[in-house]
Formats: structure tokens, C-alpha cells, sequence
């Protein structure tokens, strides 16, 4: 979703230091998220099996893959580049009916608790802290902008096929990640909003 919408409102430059932040953060964020749903989910997982299950993690393999594509002295068979971009871009649908199968319409018409403080902190929190480190750091311009959203978009949704692969609560994941989605339609445009008060710096 990051880069859909960076690729409306900023220019490629932009778009393509979302793309690099995204790829760089994807990959210790999988690997401690497949270590601490294991390690939780079975107290008995030995070293070599937690360490198996980050590194064949499909979102670590796919991030480690694109930055050793990136830094490679030369482009990509067009053929084979056309074939990836269209990929990428129908993950956000592919990703809503992938999760569609665990969610409980219940759930997201009465939220619970445990359902609507995720929501809260990943959507409005979250966002909200980032700005704030990072004008205190002296973050300022474009670049402000372009950390705010990627802090902004709603949790990815391949989590859930790692949540049902790993023993994680899957129904949970596509509840929370169904209504994260829904609301973020309205939270992005007010937290950029809200960012952009600050770019000049």
C-alpha cells in the first residue's frame, strides 16, 4: 500500500526511497516476528528450527532478493522486470482474498478490545511517535513525508499466512489487518496532512 500511494503523490525519486526504507525494514521485522510467534507458540522449538524458519521466511527471502537485485551493475531482463512490477501491484488485492478465508465478519462488525487497541496504535500511535522522533532527530522536507506514510499504511497482510503456517492466531491477524485497512483510507490522508505542517522544518 506504501508504494501504491507513493507512487501517486511523490515524485520516482520518492517513490523509490519508500521502496529502499520498506526493504531494509521488512527484513528484521520478519525475522523477529517469525522468532518471538515460534518461540511463543511452541516453548519447545529448538535454535536450528528458529533459525530455519526465518531463513526460508518467503518476506526475508523476497527482501534480502530485492536488495541483491538493486545493487546488481545491471537491469533486469525487461520481460522478467514487466512480470515482477505486475506482481507487486496485485498484491494489495491478493492479499485482502488471501485473508479472506479466516475472517469472522462478527468480529469486525463488534470489534473487541484486543481487535480495536492494535488498530489504534499501528493507525494513529504509531505514526503520531514517528513524527515525533524524527522531527527531533531534524527530519524535515519530502523525506518527512516519505517515513511518515511508510509508518502509516496498515500492517501487512502476509502476516497471516506466516500466522497460520507458524501456530500464530490467524483469525485474530485477519481481523485486525482487515479493519486496519479499512480505517487506514481515512487515518493516511490526516497523518500526512498533519506531516506535511512540518516539511518546511
Amino acid at each position: 500500500m506504501a508504494l501504491a500511494i507513493a507512487q501517486k503523490l511523490f515524485p520516482p525519486a520518492g517513490m523509490a526511497v519508500v521502496a529502499l526504507v520498506m526493504a531494509i525494514v521488512i527484513l528484521p521485522i520478519n525475522l523477529v516476528t517469525v522468532f518471538v510467534v515460534t518461540r511463543f507458540a511452541d516453548r519447545t522449538t529448538n535454535w536450528p528450527t528458529l533459525i530455519r524458519r526465518m531463513a526460508t521466511n518467503p518476506m526475508v527471502i523476497a527482501a534480502a532478493g530485492g536488495l541483491l537485485l538493486r545493487a546488481l551493475p545491471f537491469e533486469l531482463f525487461a520481460p522478467v522486470n514487466k512480470t515482477l512490477q505486475l506482481i507487486g501491484q496485485a498484491a494489495l488485492g491478493l492479499g485482502l482474498v488471501g485473508i479472506g478465508a479466516g475472517l469472522r465478519l462478527d468480529s469486525l462488525v463488534k470489534p473487541r478490545i484486543v481487535i480495536l487497541v492494535p488498530v489504534a496504535v499501528k493507525l494513529v500511535v504509531f505514526p503520531a511517535l514517528l513524527l515525533a522522533i524524527s522531527l527531533l532527530l531534524g527530519v524535515t522536507g519530502e523525506e518527512l513525508l516519505f517515513l511518515i506514510l511508510c509508518g502509516a499504511v496498515p500492517t501487512a497482510m502476509n502476516g497471516y499466512v506466516l500466522a497460520k503456517q507458524i501456530g500464530g492466531d490467524a483469525e485474530l491477524y485477519a481481523t485486525v489487518t482487515t479493519l486496519q485497512t479499512l480505517a487506514s483510507f481515512a487515518t493516511i490522508p490526516v497523518v500526512l496532512l498533519l506531516a506535511a505542517q512540518f516539511v518546511g522544518g
